[in-house]
């Protein structure tokens, strides 16, 4: 299925948690917001947020220092 992640099309496998997406990209589970379709989606919810087809997913890290 595609989805769009931080602006660039990808292909994962149906039924693709968001978590599973984060663990497969080799991103950080700690210090990073999830947005799906311009909805933030909780840390607690990402093993159950089921990817769906043209789903947009925009991953942010945190940045420290100023």
């Amino acid at each position: 299925m595609n989805i769009t992640l931080n602006n660039q099309a990808k292909e994962v496998a149906a039924d693709t948690t968001l978590q599973q997406l984060i663990e497969q990209e080799n991103m950080p589970m700690q210090n990073i917001a999830v947005a799906v379709n311009n909805g933030i989606v909780l840390r607690n919810n990402w093993a159950t947020h089921t990817l769906h087809e043209g789903d947009r997913i925009i991953i942010i890290a945190a940045a420290y220092g100023g």
